[in-house]
């Protein structure tokens, strides 16, 4: 049984990095049961940060009392050592949304995407910079034909909009957001457990009404 699941988020949100890599624990221990056909899509937390981005210090007045503790909390039972004192500035992630959005395969937009918040929240990488985001995408062995259209065009550019667009219009405001199999939608970071079961009620649901047939 295959399950397509939409994650939304943006490559500033730390909670969207934490929600990547558990979805990803999640998938693994739901093999060979389910499989999840993960589609990565953009959202931009906020569109009025300019290029070039902005001094992380705005953003630590924003903070709300207790997030970095539950950052710090989350961050242990995944793994992930979010390093802070290497970023200096909250970039415009525009052009990272853009590039993912150029790749066709699920399996690499994940895996860039992956890589994009591992390299910010944990290097300080400027994943603004257009070198650093070719560079990433031709570590894991993108396409130079798509490189070359992100680099020389703003392919994308309306396709990215489109989507953040709807999902505003859709009233999504938290993310990580997941949308499975366009039955359930999962707003926030959620635990492994709450995810899987969600997962499993949506393939029960399914098999239900379709007893014959996999999820296609």
């Amino acid at each position: 049984m295959t399950i397509d699941i939409e994650f939304i988020g943006d490559f500033i949100c730390p909670w969207c990095y934490l929600g990547k890599v558990r979805l990803e624990r999640v998938r693994e221990k739901l093999l060979p049961d389910i499989e999840l056909n993960i589609k990565v899509k953009p959202y931009v937390l906020y569109p009025n940060i300019p290029k070039g981005g902005t001094p992380k210090s705005h953003f630590a007045k924003k903070a709300k009392r207790g997030m970095g503790k539950a950052l710090k909390y989350e961050a242990q039972i995944e793994n992930i050592a979010f390093n802070y004192r290497l970023i200096e500035r909250i970039p415009y992630s525009w052009e990272a949304h853009r590039l993912v959005w150029l790749i066709e395969d699920n399996d690499k937009k994940y895996e860039l995407s992956k890589l994009i918040f591992h390299d910010y929240f944990e290097k300080g990488q400027d994943i603004e910079s257009s070198t650093y985001l070719i560079s990433a995408a031709k570590s894991i062995g993108i396409d130079e034909a798509i490189l070359q259209a992100f680099a020389n065009s703003d392919a994308g550019t309306d396709e990215v909009k489109n989507y953040v667009q709807a999902c505003r219009d859709e009233y999504i405001t938290l993310v990580p957001y997941l949308k499975i199999h366009n039955m359930i939608g999962v707003p926030g970071l959620q635990s492994a457990e709450v995810l899987e079961n969600y997962i499993r009620r949506v393939g029960q649901k399914h098999a239900s009404a379709h007893p014959k047939n996999s999820i296609e």
